[in-house]
């Protein structure tokens, strides 16, 4: 079936880990850690448009004023790589409508890019794989092929080599409260810091992954972490976390790079509570739940 447009719900992740275990002679650091889609979404919409002419074109808006329409954004590099890697010229209209906060440790960009290149896949009729478009993600941003699958995976060497994490822990009976404190985080500044210190020997993801194998909750939320959290000493995340857990979080850590703080919850009446305490000061305040995928195609 013919499309010439295409819209596609592009999901946020959290960090259910963070190692940060080494770096490599170009620069790029090596981590390791388990990656969870949740519900808070972006809206990204492609229309093929008929113009004659042998180059890419690319028209690209946002309803945030602050974010970039141009080669900085992830969404224009997509049809960059995608076109390269099809040998297809593209000509395309997109359009963001965007939920996710940015420079915030969800991938809001990464997902973006990710959902891009779902959408020209369709669009272009060209039967790509989740694997080739993964590949195509990778030149893209580190996160953007974990962005195309979604769910809950294993991410380690520069957090491209994935693996899907097989598990009957039921994450759907938990509620994720997601707050970002009024500050940006630059990711290459955060992993900048971590050369001044020893990386992770000891990665908290296999623990974790056995006690979602073994439905153990309490070394579930034991081994929840995030290496930026100690490294950074951001003192609002401190302040959110110590709000969270005050009002019924069973656990509360640091997203990414931060800043965001994901608390985890399993009653909606202390989720309520904290998202309107959080919500007066912090008005990037989000209630989402898991996901098993991280695009989600509506026609």
């Amino acid at each position: 079936m013919k499309h010439n447009t295409v819209t596609v719900l592009s999901l946020a992740k959290i960090n259910l880990t963070l190692d940060i275990t080494g770096k490599l002679p170009n620069g790029y650091h090596t981590v390791d850690m388990v990656m969870q889609t949740v519900s808070l979404l972006d809206k990204i919409t492609v229309e093929k448009l008929d113009i004659q002419m042998d180059n890419n074109y690319i028209q690209l808006s946002c309803n945030k004023e602050y974010i970039p329409c141009d080669k900085r954004n992830t969404a224009y590099k997509a049809v960059e790589y995608f076109s390269e890697y099809c040998g297809i010229v593209c000509q395309v209209k997109i359009m963001i409508e965007k939920n996710i906060p940015s420079q915030a440790g969800l991938a809001g960009g990464s997902t973006d890019g990710a959902g891009v290149l779902v959408a020209l896949n369709r669009l272009y009729d060209t039967h790509l794989t989740n694997e080739q478009l993964a590949e195509i993600g990778a030149k893209i941003g580190a996160d953007v092929p974990f962005c195309i699958y979604g769910g809950t995976m294993l991410a380690t060497g520069i957090g491209t080599d994935l693996q899907k994490v097989e598990h009957n822990f039921d994450l759907q009976k938990y509620y994720i409260l997601l707050c970002k404190p009024n500050i940006g985080v630059s990711t290459p500044m955060a992993y900048q810091k971590s050369d001044s210190r020893p990386f992770a020997e000891n990665v908290h993801s296999t623990a974790l992954i056995n006690a979602m194998q073994q439905n153990n909750e309490t070394d579930f939320l034991n081994n929840l972490y995030n290496d930026f959290d100690s490294l950074l000493e951001l003192s609002e995340v401190q302040n959110i976390k110590s709000i969270m857990k005050e009002n019924g979080a069973l656990q509360s850590v640091m997203s990414g790079s931060g800043p965001t703080v994901y608390g985890i919850y399993n009653d909606t009446v202390a989720l309520q509570n904290t998202y309107n305490i959080l919500k007066q000061k912090y008005n990037e305040t989000y209630s989402t739940k898991t996901c098993d995928s991280g695009q989600i195609v509506i026609d």
